[in-house]
């Protein structure tokens, strides 16, 4: 079982995606993230939560050792950057920056209604993918904007600024 889950997390982690250069000076990053953010290097919150492929979903989940639902791996990457976001994606939603689609930047969140408003969040990577946890039976996972699934039920895009820093 060991060597399946490593199998598993070396090919979710090997999937191609682009590095993305650092967004230009004065783009929004969150404020805790910008000192970590080098020349040439992802966005502190995609670094993070491409660390986390392969852990299961699991629904009210929060942490690695636990599994994460969807605003569960937002709130987890964000926290960890010590930037306090609301823990449900319908608050997340309306409490950050509206962005549209042609503005989006890895680090940028994807907001979806697979089965009701505003019910599914991602963390956008660059080159039109996110990572999200999907559901219940999949684990935390590389997806395309584009698939027909995701494409027709996209609702927007938010960007996490500064934020309150959350206690180290």
């Amino acid at each position: 079982m060991k060597s399946l889950i490593c199998l598993s997390l070396v090919l979710c982690c090997s999937l191609p995606v682009q590095a993305q250069s650092a967004p230009p000076e004065g783009a929004a990053v969150p404020m805790a993230a910008q000192a970590r953010l080098a020349p040439g290097s992802l966005h502190p919150a995609v670094e993070l939560a491409k660390t986390l492929l392969g852990i299961p979903y699991r629904w009210a989940g929060a942490n690695p050792s636990q599994g994460f639902d969807c605003s569960g791996l937002v709130y987890y990457v964000y926290n960890q950057l010590q930037v306090s976001v609301p823990r449900m994606q319908r608050e997340l939603f309306h409490r950050a920056e509206k962005i549209q689609k042609n503005q989006l930047q890895p680090g940028d969140l994807l907001f979806f209604d697979n089965f009701a408003r505003l019910s599914h969040v991602g963390i956008y990577i660059g080159e039109g993918h996110f990572i999200h946890a999907p559901r219940r039976g999949l684990s935390v996972s590389i997806e395309s904007m584009d698939s027909s699934y995701y494409r027709k039920r996209f609702v927007g895009a938010r960007r996490v600024m500064g934020g309150e820093p959350t206690a180290p």
